[in-house]
């Protein structure tokens, strides 16, 4: 089990600093965030309040799953993943993953929020060109309906599996 750290007090008597002689103490600086790249998939439903989801990478060696991304009265915001669970017959959540500190917090918020703004503005952008794809980007036309020439009766499967074990 975990213990709490116990202030430990030295025998030196403390000295105020007041005056002219004082030395400001300064906070200790954060710790620099890692960097975040965001994955957003916006919602076409406009029924509902939710616009899009979204997956966070965090230094490229975590991934985070289950961002949600709400307008309301106030504008967009985000959520944090959840885990639900039933106690005493009431359905509850809780959080999943959750930034610690309030820099944090605004860092991953906003850095959500203006991908997701950045794909929004790309979705209408596309809207607005008719952009699509052609030339050498399009994937080659074919017709992929079956024939009825290309299956046999006899076998199982319309395509080859290879060698059986």
């Amino acid at each position: 089990m975990a213990k709490r750290k116990e202030h430990i007090q030295t025998d030196a008597p403390q000295q105020a600093q007041t005056g002219a002689g004082a030395i400001p103490q300064e906070a200790p600086a954060p710790p620099p965030l890692p960097d975040l790249t965001v994955r957003v998939f916006p919602i076409s439903n406009s029924k509902s309040k939710l616009r899009a989801t979204a997956n966070v990478n965090i230094a490229g060696a975590f991934a985070v799953r289950g961002f949600r991304i709400f307008d309301s009265r106030n504008g967009l915001f985000v959520k944090e993943p959840e885990q639900s669970y039933i106690k005493d017959g009431t359905e509850l959540t809780r959080p999943v993953f959750f930034p610690v500190t309030k820099e944090a917090r605004e860092a991953l918020y906003g850095q959500i929020l203006h991908s997701y703004e950045l794909t929004m503005q790309q979705g209408q952008r596309q809207d607005e060109t008719g952009c699509s794809l052609s030339g050498e980007d399009a994937p080659p036309e074919r017709n992929y309906a079956p024939l009825v020439e290309d299956f046999d009766p006899e076998d199982d499967l319309p395509f080859d599996c290879g060698p059986s074990m």
